[in-house]
């Protein structure tokens, strides 16, 4: 339910066409334009709250929680007033796309506050958005009705294929994956001390005006369970520098770091600077002899002119003129 459906040029178009075709929350269901987004944000987030202040929340021993309405007269606290896991909040754009390009973002303006909850933090690393996560998760609406859930843990990753939905994507970042991994004689595995919280996703950052069967219908919010349990970082291009190396200066949108002015991200760009040669292949030390063919590391390669001691050289696979 949760999982919606890459290193030469013809993979990239391909992944775009696949972004294309299954990021369509802007196409409404039954042909009526979809509600303007700010406007459907402000009744959501009154929904979301109303709903945090009316639910209290049950913890069991392995922090797994449960929430239902509070009755008339009762007296169990509010999800909103509890203090054993405080409520606490980021404020995040809408990071989904149309198409891979740097100017292939959802147009969407709004400023979307993500309510949390952090039962446990975790002992490992905090991953990014671009990286690729392993988590369990149990998802249900503002009624308390389950929508689904993993029956073995699932890899995440963005943008290739199964890339989750946004506010499920960016609350990841919040929590650490497990402090270590043990292996039973059985072949099973346990997680040490892994992160795990609760996010309140409004449906801007959810599936919008589309419907995802009964219990999900157009302009659902959804609560989420999330456990982190380990994470990888990925070379999306396969150009031997991993992709949360692939920002430089004062960006800090993936999506927006181009260098060579291509409409491709550096970090889905096999030839960052477009000067006709693979990044990978610029990583290549000169042949000596007929010894094998070495590479440089990411904090060794040198400039055009083989210096690899300045700072601040612009290394040979991010300047053009290296090949002339």
């Amino acid at each position: 339910m949760l999982l919606k459906h890459l290193k030469s040029y013809g993979f990239f178009i391909l992944l775009a066409l696949a972004i294309v075709s299954c990021k369509d929350n802007d196409d409404a269901p039954s042909g009526l334009p979809p509600n303007d987004r700010t406007e459907q944000y402000a009744t959501d987030i009154a929904l979301i709250e109303e709903y945090l202040q009316t639910n209290y929340m049950t913890v069991d021993g392995d922090l797994n929680a449960t929430f239902d309405s509070i009755p008339a007269n009762g007296t169990q606290i509010s999800v909103w007033n509890q203090t054993d896991y405080p409520l606490q909040s980021i404020t995040v754009k809408n990071d989904d796309r149309m198409s891979i390009r740097t100017d292939g973002n959802v147009p969407d303006d709004v400023e979307y506050k993500l309510y949390y909850i952090l039962l446990n933090e975790g002992g490992g690393e905090n991953p990014i958005t671009i990286d690729s996560s392993f988590v369990d998760y149990r998802g249900w609406n503002l009624s308390n009705a389950e929508f689904d859930r993993t029956s073995t843990p699932v890899w995440t990753s963005f943008p290739l294929s199964n890339v989750f939905i946004s506010g499920f994507r960016q609350i990841l970042p919040v929590m650490k994956t497990a402090e270590s991994i043990v292996e039973n004689s059985d072949g099973s595995v346990n997680y040490i001390n892994s992160g795990k919280c609760i996010v309140f996703i409004p449906s801007g950052l959810a599936y919008f005006n589309t419907p995802q069967g009964p219990n999900l219908p157009s302009y659902s919010n959804l609560v989420f369970q999330i456990n982190l349990k380990t994470k990888h970082s990925i070379d999306h291009d396969s150009d031997r520098i991993l992709s949360h190396l692939e920002l430089y200066g004062t960006e800090t949108d993936y999506f927006k770091q181009d260098s060579d002015g291509d409409f491709i991200p550096d970090f889905l760009d096999a030839d960052d600077d477009g000067d006709g040669f693979l990044t990978r292949n610029e990583f290549k030390k000169p042949l000596v002899g007929t010894e094998p063919q070495e590479y440089y590391d990411f904090t060794t390669i040198p400039d055009c002119s083989g210096n690899m001691e300045d700072p601040n050289r612009v290394k040979r696979y991010l300047d053009p003129n290296c090949h002339q």
